[in-house]
């Protein structure tokens, strides 16, 4: 049976997955009011909900999940009877540096969250809770190379965090499953592998790829580039979002993602490529000292989706000429006291 929402609250709407979410909601559920609420942080920007800036079903709020009255101002305001939950920090390079930003955001934002619920709870009918693939840890590949589906079951996985990026997104998980035990909050889970393509602020390793090659500047691969990584195409999962926002089932917590693996070297040659640099490859890669701790592989099954119809259908090469154009066609997109220290190898905030 479909879930059907009338005012959805979409927290760090401005920013990148959350942006590319809102206008597929916005633009296939004229029926369905979005609220925006997001505090505009540095990755934020406003132009990427140019798209429904003009949509009567969109409205924009400026403001932090860490304010309860401001929070619970716009669940009155606008009859907020869904929280989809995107707001947080989520670059690991960051949260080795700034970790206390991460705990305040991502945990304290989320508990929040879950109060104003608390509050208005009458009201409120559905909690979605967007989180990420690295609380799993590294997971090790299959001896024979052949991962097994029916063996994973994310509601009794363990989480086994090893940053204090991933470790912030695993407690403020524990947080929204503690409130479904003892308060009994109507909550799904979601848990994403990496996302690329339009709207990414390029501290992430394709947007900060693409718009270095594009200013000549050489490609910063962290260690030998052996880490792997299952890319999803931004338009995929804004699908997969919307799948979950109609047909998810409370309870539950639902992988979004791909099977497709790409190792960082990979996706640096894949960019070289696509820039018709290939012959001169050599040329444009940088070995770069590894983070502290860089885990080598996520994998995770996306059997549930799969098995409510979602499907990804953009593949990494189509993605990368998406997203290299996007690039190419929006330069100023972001101002270039935005970007500093974003294009860097290591970025730290």
């Amino acid at each position: 049976m479909s879930y059907k929402p009338k005012s959805v609250m979409i927290t760090g709407g401005a920013g990148f997955i959350a942006s590319n979410t809102t206008i597929q909601l916005v633009n296939e559920h004229p029926d369905v009011t979005f609220v925006v609420l997001d505090k505009m942080d540095y990755c934020a920007n406003i132009k990427n909900l140019d798209p429904v800036k003009n949509e009567k079903n969109f409205a924009f709020v400026k403001g932090d999940i860490l304010s309860s009255d401001l929070v619970n101002f716009v669940v009155k305001r606008y009859n907020i009877d869904t929280i989809f939950h995107f707001a947080a920090q989520t670059h690991v390079d960051n949260s080795f540096g700034n970790s206390l930003t991460f705990t305040r955001n991502n945990v304290l934002g989320t508990h929040t969250l879950l109060e104003c619920w608390r509050s208005n709870q009458k009201q409120i009918k559905r909690f979605i809770h967007v989180s990420t693939d690295e609380v799993y840890g590294e997971n090790k590949e299959a001896p024979d190379g052949k991962e097994d589906d029916s063996k994973f079951d994310e509601s009794k996985s363990m989480l086994l965090p090893t940053n204090p990026y991933a470790a912030s997104k695993a407690a403020a998980e524990l947080m929204v499953r503690s409130y479904m035990h003892s308060f009994g909050i109507p909550a799904i889970i979601t848990r994403g592998n990496n996302v690329y393509g339009p709207r990414q602020y390029p501290e992430k390793l394709i947007p900060k790829f693409l718009m270095r090659m594009s200013r000549g500047q050489k490609l910063c691969v962290h260690g030998k580039g052996t880490a792997r990584r299952s890319y999803l195409y931004v338009e995929d999962a804004a699908r997969a979002y919307e799948k979950v926002l109609f047909e998810g089932k409370v309870g539950q917590i639902y992988n979004v993602g791909t099977k497709d693996e790409i190792s960082v070297l990979g996706v640096t040659k894949a960019i070289v490529k696509a820039f018709g640099k290939e012959k001169e490859e050599s040329k444009w890669i940088e070995f770069v000292p590894d983070r502290h701790f860089n885990d080598q592989r996520y994998y995770i099954s996306i059997a549930k989706l799969q098995d409510m119809g979602w499907e990804p259908k953009v593949t990494f090469e189509q993605g990368i000429q998406k997203t290299m154009k996007w690039y190419a066609d929006n330069k100023d997109h972001w101002e270039d006291s935005e970007l500093i220290g974003a294009l860097v190898a290591h970025p730290r905030r």
